[in-house]
């Protein structure tokens, strides 16, 4: 599968001498309708992520990229590889989430000093999806409404239907909806503790290869190919897609075509972001089927057990006889089965989100354009795509190409699905420059005092 492409490109001067800075043309080839201007105070540090009315339109840069000055990059002001490693080492999940989430901007401000900031890093999605991790792990987002759910759910009916009428000829009563739906607190529970361990696994990984890059290229004012490769090759075997996103960081530290380099950094975030999400799957799949089924085959069972062994003899022995046949477990499987259905599409609802400055984006929802790109829906360096292996990437990744819609996830486990949301949220939302926002309205130094060294 193609990703189409529309419209002309924008061409680089071809001379031998070096062009000098021009006006550069973005990929304008649809243009949106004019924005109403909105008054200055109603705009000052309002994140354009915000669809709220008034607010001003994306602006993507249009100007040539000019080489990086040398980095100014401050010691202490970004994570070295080894604070990643004391960060991911801290024990207080709550605690550690907020120096990750802390330690994924100081890294993206970093790499925007190397390779611009014109457009967002992969560390610079990072940041906002740490921060939402966060909510979870806090346990601030747990639903409040999971039997009324339950009871609303027509596939659940028949076999909740079936298993009480077994239950009331045993004498017993009908299946606990209120008991189900504090096994649900205790499922959202593990949900959150999968989260954080996921969330703590990314970023002592990639953490530190952003660092490790950071390190290496810093104050670089020119390409240096024998440094490239060497860095390159320090690059674990098992690691292959880190290895190819980092060099196109490389390449695009001095492109100077911004086009190019928006591919460049679009090529290198997505595949970032595969490695990621590939190494995330069992944390997820943790997170929303074995231990969901568990927490509600056990508290099922246990409540019909106790209901049993509470009736007097000789009226417990069918019961009795029930469960030693497995009667009971069969009858509890397409329930518990049902029940883990019904909480995983809750848990992509309402826990799989993604903060963004001035909001979040429900991934169970097609992505929204960007305030300003209604019609456009890319900034104008990635309206189309012309370098040969992002095609090849978004071909194999992007289920509905050149479009939002069809990016919802609607089972998170899916890294398909995944994919699918995270490929069009990097490609329409990669020059929003609120995405460099601080998380937390403040700066750290490293290292960290909190963390173990």
């Amino acid at each position: 599968m193609k990703t189409p492409v529309s419209g002309p490109r924008p061409q680089a001067p071809r001379t031998s001498e070096t062009p000098k800075p021009t006006q550069a043309k973005p990929r304008n080839e649809v243009k949106s309708a004019p924005q109403p201007k909105a008054a200055r105070s109603d705009t000052v540090g309002v994140s354009q992520f915000d669809s709220a009315k008034g607010r001003p339109s994306n602006v993507a840069l249009a100007t040539p990229v000019a080489s990086p000055p040398p980095s100014g990059i401050t010691p202490g002001s970004y994570p070295t590889a080894a604070d990643v490693r004391a960060i991911a080492a801290m024990k207080d999940p709550v605690a550690r989430n907020y120096a990750i989430t802390q330690g994924y901007h100081d890294l993206s401000d970093a790499m925007g000093k190397l390779v611009g900031s014109e457009n967002g890093n992969w560390a610079t999605f990072g940041t906002w999806a740490s921060k939402q991790a966060g909510v979870s792990i806090r346990g601030e987002d747990m639903p409040k409404a999971f039997t009324d759910v339950l009871k609303g759910a027509g596939g659940l009916m028949g076999p909740l239907s079936k298993a009480d009428d077994f239950l009331r000829k045993l004498g017993l009563p009908a299946l606990p909806l209120g008991d189900i739906g504090t096994a649900g607190q205790d499922a959202l529970s593990r949900v959150s503790k999968e989260i954080a361990d996921g969330n703590q696994f990314v970023f002592n990984e990639i953490g530190q290869e952003f660092a490790r890059f950071v390190d290496t290229f810093k104050g670089d004012t020119r390409p240096d190919a024998t440094k490239l490769q060497q860095y390159l090759d320090d690059f674990p075997k098992d690691k292959p897609l880190l290895r190819e996103a980092f060099s196109h960081y490389a390449d695009a530290m001095f492109e100077k075509d911004p086009n190019k380099k928006a591919e460049l950094m679009l090529l290198a975030n997505d595949k970032v972001g595969l490695h990621e999400q590939t190494q995330l799957t069992p944390y997820v799949e943790r997170a929303l089927n074995a231990p969901v089924k568990e927490t509600f085959g056990n508290i099922l069972k246990q409540s019909v057990e106790g209901a049993i062994n509470a009736l007097p003899f000789p009226a417990n022995l069918a019961g009795k006889a029930a469960l030693k046949s497995g009667a009971v477990d069969a009858l509890l499987k397409p329930v518990v089965d049902g029940i883990a259905g019904v909480f995983r599409g809750i848990a992509t609802e309402h826990m799989m989100k993604l903060a963004v400055p001035g909001g979040a984006l429900k991934i169970g929802n097609d992505l929204p354009p960007p305030k300003g790109m209604e019609s456009t829906l890319f900034p104008p360096h990635l309206r189309t795509i012309q370098n040969p292996e992002l095609k090849a990437l978004l071909g194999k990744l992007d289920k509905s190409p050149d479009s939002l819609k069809g990016t919802a996830a609607k089972d998170w486990s899916k890294l398909d699905q995944r994919m699918n949301y995270i490929i069009d949220l990097f490609r329409s939302r990669q020059s929003d420059p609120h995405l460099f926002d601080q998380p937390f309205g403040r700066s750290a130094t490293y290292p960290l005092p909190t963390a173990p060294r």
